[in-house]
């Protein structure tokens, strides 16, 4: 090991590259200074530690909310996406043939590297106790989402019934700034959850002290016990899922009726300025990232699937036009997403997410006997439908397993296109997943995502492996041969 690494490009820009655990920072800039205020830590963290670009590249094609159609335009970038579409193991060597670098286990290396120092050496700056504790809060709650993201693409679901998560590789846990010339292997499923709730835990009891409201664009206390609540969702924790997310409800509790709501540009819903996942929809708690710069609808061989489609059958349901639509007969693509903007194409934490993460873990605790539950989780799952249905009528409570089973149509309804889906389908067993494949010629082929595939956890890249030889490959499915 070698010493700290603690001086920073705070001036024109800041670069980081990082290399596997390997050579993780290097410095490009001969103007460069030791930050020493909060405010130049604080400026670290927005300009590095934010994720403003894309971070995960492929499990947007993944899911079972799209599937294929045919396009105007198939190029060798649309073709090459086809093996992640497809779940194939090489996707990473098609990307790389079609000149396409995929570097979403690179991209979140790099943010926690950058959340490190800030929370390495944040509490020895210059700056008052609140604001050290503000940006160490929201330097905690990156890292603890980024782990969760890290560790559900490329490690096994925590709740997999086929072990426990002591028993499976997680992946490689970095939570110190210095500099290591050696790999790092990777820690179990169990050991990386352990980090991501310290982090979360310790970011709600800095973040909680000075309630403040800092915008859409950095992490408050609100959006960090939004998260934690969706951590606990995973682990399955469902008092823990109810704390938080009721914690974060006080501060944000307000959903918009949908119904009357308007969109700046009615006629080009996409060209507005005020979509759902963006910045000025009201319900927008953060907003970060973007989405794959590959990814697309209109243009591209993907469309919205007709399974998702059918599931929006409720009638005066405004998600039906206004998160999508059906387009014109004859047309090529047979759905328009509407929930993303040309302007901002990223991604949201939005109150819905809380009332639906609440509802599910009561609807848990009612299915496990605990009988008041049952009228808790259909309260949060009205108050979500009543801002979302003309005329609705409340659903009232009948069997657990009706009850099970809206609180998962609410959340596919609700939040597709918003990267919760792949992760749903994990922690809901992996089921059985098929996608169609539309070639330029015509011809459909269709491959399916067996249950409990081992497509549902990512391979991790080769040149990522090479870099760090203490790595261990995923287990690799075989190739997947379609069938039309």
């Amino acid at each position: 090991m070698i010493s700290v690494f603690n001086k920073f490009i705070l001036g024109a820009f800041f670069i980081i590259t990082f290399c596997a655990c390997g050579n993780f920072l290097e410095e490009v800039s001969q103007d460069e200074f030791e930050p020493e205020t909060t405010d130049a830590y604080s400026e670290l963290l927005n300009g590095a530690g934010y994720a403003f670009a894309e971070l995960d590249g492929l499990t947007w094609y993944m899911d079972d909310d799209i599937d294929g159609v045919s396009s105007y335009s198939y190029t060798d970038v649309y073709n090459a996406c086809r093996d992640i579409f497809t779940w194939q193991y090489y996707m990473y060597q098609s990307l790389k043939d079609a000149n396409v670098t995929d570097a979403t286990y690179e991209n979140y290396y790099e943010k926690i590297m950058v959340c490190n120092v800030i929370i390495d050496d944040i509490e020895m700056s210059v700056g008052t106790e609140s604001q050290i504790n503000m940006v160490l809060g929201e330097a905690l709650t990156l890292r603890a989402y980024y782990y969760l993201q890290l560790v559900n693409i490329f490690a096994t679901p925590y709740n997999d019934s086929r072990s426990t998560p002591d028993q499976r590789l997680g992946v490689s846990l970095v939570t110190k700034s210095e500099i290591r010339d050696e790999g790092i292997a990777r820690s179990s499923v169990a050991d990386v959850y352990k980090q991501i709730t310290a982090d979360i835990e310790r970011a709600v009891s800095l973040l909680d002290q000075n309630k403040t409201n800092n915008g859409v664009y950095r992490i408050n206390y609100v959006s960090a016990h939004l998260i934690a609540s969706r951590i606990y969702l995973y682990m399955e924790e469902w008092d823990k899922v109810i704390e938080h997310a009721t914690q974060a409800l006080a501060g944000a509790p307000d959903l918009v009726y949908l119904p009357t709501y308007a969109y700046t540009n009615v006629n080009y819903p996409t060209n507005s300025t005020n979509p759902v996942v963006s910045s000025s929809f009201p319900e927008t708690i953060f907003v970060f990232g973007s989405m794959p710069g590959r990814m697309g609808f209109m243009g591209t061989p993907v469309c919205l699937s007709t399974d998702l489609v059918s599931s929006f059958s409720e009638p005066n349901d405004s998600r039906n036009g206004m998160y999508f639509k059906a387009t014109a007969s004859g047309y090529i693509y047979p759905y328009q997403e509407y929930k993303h903007g040309v302007a901002e194409r990223g991604y949201v934490w939005r109150t819905a997410e809380l009332y639906l993460n609440r509802a599910e873990a009561y609807m848990e605790k009612y299915k496990a006997g605990a009988a008041e539950c049952g009228q808790l989780a259909v309260n949060d799952l009205n108050k979500l439908r009543e801002n979302r249905f003309t005329n609705y009528s409340n659903y009232t409570l009948s069997t657990a397993d009706d009850l099970e089973n809206l609180c998962k149509l609410e959340r596919r309804r609700e939040l597709f296109m918003e990267g919760h889906r792949w992760f749903d389908l994990r922690r809901y067993g992996m089921p059985r997943i098929e996608h169609t494949w539309v070639s330029e010629n015509g011809q459909r082929t269709t491959y399916v995502l067996q249950e409990k595939d081992p497509g549902y956890t990512l391979p991790i890249s080769q040149d990522v492996l090479d870099r760090n030889s203490k790595l261990v490959q995923n287990e690799l499915a075989t190739d997947r041969i379609g069938t039309n």
